[in-house]
């Protein structure tokens, strides 16, 4: 082989090799980690990372499943922190050789749990890694260190009892805690629903009061206005009686009225009617008809008028026949004509009064007479439409031969 080849040939080998020592170091490796907090959320935890001593970076959400790109041949330290809780640590050594990083590494799976922080539990065991993960040459991977956790072993099993009689006191404490305020919220319940209770029974007694106070000013309403009813009603009534009162003594002053002037008209009329008894009297009138009992009398409870026919009487003559003065009969002297008397009575019943009238006429002259009763007592008589007396009356009107 020429030298110039062989060189060429070395340089390309060289610059090989260095390239790939250059990709071996560039190349990262993957871890996967997951945290949980006992009792808790991953709310406020963080994972700060620390490479060769100083801080990288922080990690303070997707911590329930999350993952980190660690260069190759670094010294890496991931703390998990929360308050209130003990913080872990975890180591990586990603030192390995060349030619295994170049074939690449398989992610590392991990979890960390982090407990409650208790101030009667030394966890000063925990200032240091929990675990250091580095290159094993028998598994050509990375892997936890067994020696490094033996020498600590112990130690996190003692805290970790420690931690677990602590976390069952805390949860038998919470437990009673818990059912405790189960019993208060209960009671609590219980209360607010006798309180409700005794609200709605206080309400419906309120609205019963309420409908039975509504009733009884319904009821008193009513019975006010009937007695306002009842009232008026009487009211009325007695208006009505005092206007009848007044009209029926309006009534009886007329009526008293009337009978004054008609008795002041009888005595004005009685002086007249005694000069016409004193004077000569003529010859003796004509003898009334028979006057019909039967037909004339009042009926009473008749509210109609009744008439009776007119009657005709034979009046005997009233002179008699001369007589001679020596015993002889006397010369002959005319006969007087006889007169026709008819007579015609009628009887008229009125509601307050009873009227008798009588009518007598002859060819020559007529005359009318009227017996007015009065529901109250009160008697007047009448002679052709003027006062007369109840003897005028008897004599002319009911006299009979």
């Amino acid at each position: 082989m020429p030298l110039k080849r062989f060189l060429s040939l070395s340089v390309l080998l060289m610059t090989a090799m260095s390239f790939g020592a250059v990709a071996a170091f560039g190349q990262t490796f993957t871890i996967n980690g997951r945290l949980k907090i006992e009792g808790g959320g991953v709310d406020g935890a963080k994972v700060v990372v620390y490479k060769d001593g100083q801080k990288e970076r922080t990690v303070s959400s997707g911590l329930s499943r999350f993952s980190l790109e660690l260069d190759i041949n670094a010294n890496y330290v991931l703390s998990f922190e929360k308050d209130g809780f003990v913080a872990k640590k975890l180591a990586f050594n990603t030192h390995a050789p060349a030619e295994a990083a170049a074939n690449g590494f398989t992610p590392f799976e991990y979890a960390v749990s982090l407990f409650k922080q208790y101030d009667d539990v030394n966890v000063v065991v925990f200032n240091q890694p929990v675990g250091m993960i580095r290159y094993e040459p028998t598994a050509d991977d990375f892997d936890y260190d067994t020696d490094y956790t033996k020498s600590i072993q112990s130690q996190l099993e003692q805290i970790q009892q420690q931690v677990a009689l602590k976390q069952q006191e805390e949860a038998a404490t919470n437990a009673a805690e818990a059912k405790a305020a189960a019993n208060a919220e209960k009671e609590k319940a219980k209360a607010e629903a006798e309180a409700a209770k005794q609200t709605a029974a206080a309400a419906k007694e309120k609205d019963r009061l309420a409908k039975e106070q509504a009733e009884a000013a319904r009821k008193a309403d009513a019975e006010r206005a009937k007695a306002d009813a009842l009232a008026a009603k009487s009211e009325a009534e007695r208006l009505k009686a005092a206007a009848d009162a007044a009209a029926l003594a309006e009534v009886q002053r007329k009526k008293n009225e009337a009978l004054a002037q008609e008795e002041e008209r009888n005595k004005k009329q009685a002086p007249l009617a005694k000069v016409e008894e004193e004077k000569p009297k003529k010859a003796a009138p004509p003898p009334p008809p028979v006057r019909n009992e039967a037909t004339a009398g009042l009926n009473e409870g008749q509210d109609a008028r009744r008439s009776i026919s007119a009657t005709e009487l034979n009046e005997e003559p009233r002179i008699a026949p001369a007589i001679a003065a020596n015993g002889g009969e006397s010369p002959a002297v005319a006969e007087v004509p006889e007169r026709k008397v008819n007579r015609k009575e009628e009887l008229i019943v009125e509601p307050n009064q009873v009227i008798t009238v009588i009518q007598l006429w002859t060819d020559a002259q007529k005359a009318e007479y009227k017996k007015i009763v009065h529901k109250y007592g009160a008697v007047f008589y009448f002679k052709n439409g003027q006062a007369c007396s109840p003897q005028l009356y008897q004599q002319e009107a009911l006299a009979t031969n």
